[in-house]
């Protein structure tokens, strides 16, 4: 049986246990809210971690590019939809493409603009087949989004006058509010940001016969936010690891620390080099361990804090009085980001305690196209 000890390092590792807790956490609290859960992909990229969501109850998946999903659909997944437009000829013909090799699959196709709905349903028609869309609409990040209102109506109505496309429903993702700090404010800023979409479905789609079939939005750090607004299906995507960003965004009961879901993805590193006694650095730099959302922490080492020391090189600053390390100890490290951490692995070894038990190739790794 191999071990932790047996693994060369920097790895990257999930605690199997911790991730089935918090893949049944999620799936059951979103199927008692009488909503669907379709889980982001863009997560942990593997397909058998997909197919496990499936086997839950999860509706579907998403996937953040196309790549992506070419990766999810040749290992066998049908339901998918991508959440990132896409522009220019060629990713037009991809997804087409997509569509031909899988007939069986049901694709959907995140848009905001005229040019996406001419462009795909242009090349769609061609091939004689029909790709199903969904309108992405602003909720506060001011990324992608058209607005809601008469631009909103502009596009439905496209779709429905643009052979070779289908108006499926609306997407709304307020992503800049996963990491609010505070479970009630993070709740309330959510719920703000898209009660306005629901009040003009009513008021405005509805009676033109243009209301959305699916309503889809929401992630792990808001999801509990809409009761009663109207989402049908949920996209939760980091519940499945977790990581020191969600960890530090608080829970319900008002602590710092969210513990609603586990930290289940963990970076194992070697001190490589202990210069002074206050500083040591481990071999787990930039490049294994994404700073995007801020320092990793040392799992159960408060007396201990991370410092990035460039690309290949991670410094730890030692409490006062500490006793100090090895050379050649190892250590567990909880990422910030989950997502952008995993993309720069191949593999992913599944522990239980200090035993070694499986191991995936990343396969979605570095599909960001």
């Amino acid at each position: 049986m191999m071990t932790l000890d047996n693994l060369d390092t920097p790895a990257l590792l999930v605690d199997l246990d911790a991730m089935d807790a918090n893949l049944v956490a999620m799936q059951q609290r979103v199927s008692a809210k009488g909503v669907k859960l379709r889980p982001h992909t863009k997560a942990h990229k593997i397909p058998a971690l997909a197919m496990k969501q499936l086997s839950l109850g999860a509706e579907g998946i998403c996937t953040a590019k196309l790549g992506e999903a070419e990766v999810m659909a040749e290992a066998g997944i049908e339901d998918i939809l991508i959440t990132t437009p896409i522009a220019n000829p060629i990713k037009y013909q991809r997804l087409v493409a997509l569509h031909l090799a899988y007939p069986e699959g049901k694709f959907c196709q995140v848009v905001d603009h005229a040019d996406h709905i001419l462009g795909i349903g242009k090349y769609a028609m061609d091939a004689g087949i029909t790709v199903e869309l969904l309108i992405e609409v602003e909720s506060g990040q001011q990324r992608c989004g058209v607005a809601v209102g008469e631009p909103l109506v502009t596009l439905i109505e496209l779709i429905q006058a643009t052979d070779g496309v289908s108006y499926r429903g609306i997407q709304a993702y307020s992503g800049h509010l996963q990491h609010v700090k505070g479970f009630n404010e993070r709740q309330a800023q959510a719920r703000t940001a898209v009660v306005g979409i629901f009040e003009f479905i009513d008021s405005h789609l509805r009676p033109m016969n243009l209301a959305p079939d699916v309503i889809s939005g929401g992630g792990t750090g808001t999801y509990e936010a809409y009761d009663g607004l109207g989402f049908t299906e949920i996209q939760a995507g980091s519940y499945i690891f977790m990581d020191a960003a969600y960890r530090g965004i608080g829970n319900r009961e008002g602590r710092a620390i969210n513990d609603e879901f586990s930290n289940a993805l963990k970076v194992w590193t070697t001190v490589i080099s202990h210069p002074t006694k206050e500083r040591a650095v481990v071999d787990a730099g930039m490049k294994c361990l994404s700073i995007d959302m801020g320092m990793p922490l040392v799992e159960d080492r408060e007396d201990i804090r991370y410092q990035t020391g460039g690309d290949e090189h991670g410094i730890l600053h030692l409490a006062d009085n500490h006793a100090g390390l090895a050379i050649g100890q190892r250590l567990m490290m909880l990422p910030s980001h989950c997502d952008t951490t995993l993309n720069s692995y191949s593999t992913l070894y599944g522990i239980r305690g200090d035993r070694v038990i499986n191991s995936w190739d990343i396969a979605g790794r570095g599909r960001s196209d």
